[in-house]
């Protein structure tokens, strides 16, 4: 008997062609024929193709794993696919360092026969960035952290609007007017320092002593979180064939500055102008209007980018904006020609912004049943999921890893059972238990 496939994130026609290559293998296929749960054949998920997706599912669902499971499914890739894509991760609960090590849950490992899969780690293909602030942190409690590099961010990649917001300033301000007019100046000579920004507000012949002051302690607090420099690091975010964890986790407790949303900001709307100028000459070359021996290089040099992101509303809350939001909505609305994709997860759909739901061509929900949850995904989504959801929820029981798939392309909903993880998932909740003791 042949076994079952399902492939979500294809057209028909890809599916024929293509089969599951360039796929993530995700799981089990799940019915309840007769009433009775039944696991069946396999799922995969289409990952070299344009896409904006969901994870959804309340605390200890399985939200997190998943989104383990599916980078996975990148790391998995053969060469000849993975060396046009690079997968980004904004990690925000500090969970995804473990992509570097094997699986070593025994529980876990037991069930990996009845997937066909064991343990791996990638070493090789994931790096992980993290604030030198943690890593201060962390010596100082006289532990380690383990990381590739020190995420630092160049001063003259931080526009001046991000700097208005991130103060919660007016540019109408007279320290918003100080502020707007001695960054433009330095953005226009390259590189430039903090101690160049003071300089520069010292020697100002504009504003009052009072607004040089205001301005100067602003940025005197943003420099005592270890975030930027004139330089920032060399080591690339975006590398074709490779995985980088983002670690902003930290973040989350230095100041009263969002330095999260503002580094997601960075990094989306540089990745939207590069891969939109490079799709164009790429575009250009193949109509016979540029060079074509530059065209094999170009996707491998500034490949495909998947951007991973953990808490989503964070980013992009349904009510009110980020310094993140409109570059990521450019990502959900723009993003599909210049080839950039989103995996957005959340606890609370209805706390997401309603682009985010409306443009998701996909949305993997693990246990939704809160009725604000589902309403939000009702209101959102196309008619044959608004038909199926609520007999789909009735059916589906509490059992970690249980999914429910929505796929517009396919048009249709589908239950999938979460293959365990190749790699350890230290995402778990915190018990005062023995770890012997732990289920």
């Amino acid at each position: 008997m042949l076994e079952t496939k399902e492939i979500f994130g294809r057209s028909e026609s890809k599916t024929k062609s293509l089969g599951t290559k360039g796929c993530c293998y995700l799981g089990k296929n799940v019915s309840y024929p007769g009433g009775e749960y039944e696991e069946m054949g396999r799922t995969f998920l289409d990952i070299v193709s344009p896409h904006c997706m969901l994870v959804l599912g309340k605390r200890g669902t399985g939200k997190s794993y998943t989104l383990g499971v599916i980078a996975e499914g990148f790391a998995e890739l053969k060469a000849r696919y993975s060396k046009n894509l690079s997968l980004v991760l904004i990690d925000t609960m500090s969970v995804f360092h473990s992509l570097k090590k094997e699986n070593t849950n025994q529980k876990e490992i037991d069930q990996m026969e009845n997937f066909d899969i064991g343990p791996k780690n990638w070493k090789e293909k994931v790096k992980i960035l993290v604030p030198e602030a943690a890593v201060k942190e962390a010596q100082k409690n006289g532990e380690g952290l383990h990381y590739d590099a020190i995420l630092k961010i160049a001063l003259s990649r931080v526009e001046v609007h991000e700097w208005l917001e991130l103060f919660d300033i007016k540019i109408t301000d007279s320290t918003g007017t100080l502020l707007s007019r001695i960054i433009s100046n330095l953005k226009k000579e390259g590189d430039f320092s903090f101690e160049d920004i003071y300089r520069k507000i010292r020697d100002t012949s504009e504003g009052k002593d009072s607004t040089k002051r205001s301005l100067r302690t602003l940025f005197e607090m943003i420099q005592e979180l270890d975030i930027f420099s004139e330089k920032g690091i060399e080591e690339k975010i975006v590398e074709s064939g490779k995985i980088t964890v983002l670690d902003i986790s930290y973040l989350g407790r230095l100041g009263d500055y969002e330095l999260r949303s503002l580094i997601v900001s960075i990094f989306a709307r540089e990745q939207m102008a590069k891969r939109t100028l490079y799709t164009t000459v790429e575009m250009q070359a193949q109509a016979g209007l540029g060079e074509k021996e530059e065209v094999g290089t170009i996707t491998e040099e500034y490949p495909i980018v998947y951007m991973l992101i953990d808490e989503a509303h964070l980013f992009l809350p349904s009510n009110g904006n980020t310094l993140a939001t409109q570059p990521l909505l450019d990502w959900i609305k723009l993003g599909r020609h210049p080839g950039l994709s989103l995996i957005m997860a959340t606890q609370e759909p209805s706390a997401l912004h309603p682009s985010a739901i409306k443009q998701s061509d996909m949305i993997i929900a693990h246990n939704m049943t809160a009725k604000g949850d589902l309403d939000a995904l009702k209101l959102a989504k196309q008619s044959y999921m608004k038909e199926g959801l609520d007999e789909v929820v009735a059916d589906m029981e509490f059992k970690r890893g249980l999914a429910m798939i929505f796929d517009d392309k396919r048009r249709e909903l589908q239950m999938c059972r979460i293959r365990p993880r190749h790699t350890l998932h230290t995402g778990v909740d915190a018990s005062a238990l023995p770890p012997e003791e732990r289920l």
